[in-house]
């Protein structure tokens, strides 16, 4: 992967980062990807870089957010000071300014590594974090599917329902099985996979979030599953 590059892009504008280069975007003077002077803008927002082959989205700023915005699916808002490396060959960095938003458009020449190819197995056990029996994977793909395919309101996590139809299962066995997964990556120590909100039962968004950013689901898997 050490031939990897990406194209950041502004207006009329495009940089090439390697894996040597980094590339910044801000209102001030000294960023590769100058914005409009708009005190609403950080000087330095954002900086980009290629680390193994996938590239870096760092917040920069001290006090504002960013919006990572995939061509298909929900916004991801990174917090200032916090960096995350998006699953996607395509997506667009927003920096919302008083005058509207500035988008600057990042495309990578190769898309991220999997993170773990899932495991071809009878058994429903969970091998560790990212590894899947063929029966999970299917329904994890189905639970990320309208997260891939939507925008807007319509980019969300499957139902239950949803999921069953399609790989033609009950709906409980469907959430047993996402219960599951969910419970077992708490046991290997990964945080957050709880539900927001009123309806703390529902860990169906943080589950597909987590499945999403770290690679594990991708445009890759989607295909009409239906008969498997």
């Amino acid at each position: 992967m050490n031939g990897s590059t990406a194209t950041i892009s502004y207006l009329a504008r495009r940089w090439t980062l390697t894996p040597n280069d980094r590339v910044t975007v801000g209102r001030g003077s000294a960023c590769t990807v100058q914005l409009p002077n708009d005190g609403h803008i950080s000087r330095l927002a954002v900086a980009i870089e290629l680390v193994d082959g996938t590239v870096l989205v760092r917040n920069e700023s001290a006090s504002k957010p960013i919006v990572v915005r995939p061509p298909a699916g929900e916004d991801h808002v990174v917090v200032p000071q916090a960096a995350v490396s998006p699953p996607y060959p395509r997506f667009s960095i927003v920096l919302a300014g008083s005058r509207g938003d500035e988008s600057v458009e990042v495309e990578a020449s190769s898309s991220r590594p999997a993170a773990g190819s899932p495991v071809t197995s009878s058994a429903d056990t969970f091998t560790g974090p990212g590894r899947f029996t063929a029966a999970q994977h299917r329904v994890m793909v189905e639970l990320c599917r309208p997260l891939l395919t939507g925008s807007g309101a319509t980019a969300r996590p499957a139902t239950y329902a949803e999921i069953g139809e399609r790989l033609d299962l009950s709906p409980q066995y469907v959430r047993n099985v996402l219960k599951m997964i969910r419970e077992s990556l708490s046991g290997y120590g990964i945080a957050g996979l709880v539900a927001e909100g009123d309806n703390a039962n529902d860990f169906r968004l943080p589950l597909a979030r987590w499945a999403l950013w770290n690679g594990h689901v991708s445009r890759t898997d989607l295909g009409d599953r239906r008969g498997e």
